[in-house]
């Protein structure tokens, strides 16, 4: 019993840097350019005088929010609103 504990503790510690690795992969989450890769238009945008810049993408019958932070470029969020 204590060889099986040895052995299970062991393959737990030189499986973790793998699992750990592979979580600490982040999901692509989606872009402005990536949309606009995907064939979507730039329907409006809207400043509003804040740190974001917003977005509304259509395609087809598909609406979609992004926020663009302006200091850095980089896509906050987007979101499918129709």
């Amino acid at each position: 019993m204590k060889m099986f504990t040895v052995a299970a503790f062991a393959l737990a510690f030189a499986a973790a840097p793998s699992i750990a690795l592979a979580q600490a992969q982040p999901a692509e989450k989606p872009t402005v350019s990536g949309f606009l890769q995907q064939g979507y238009e730039v329907i409006h945008t809207d400043g509003g005088g804040g740190q974001f810049v917003a977005f509304i993408l259509r395609k087809d019958k598909t609406l979609v929010h992004c926020s663009v932070l302006l200091q850095s470029g980089e896509t906050s969020s987007c979101r499918t609103i129709k």
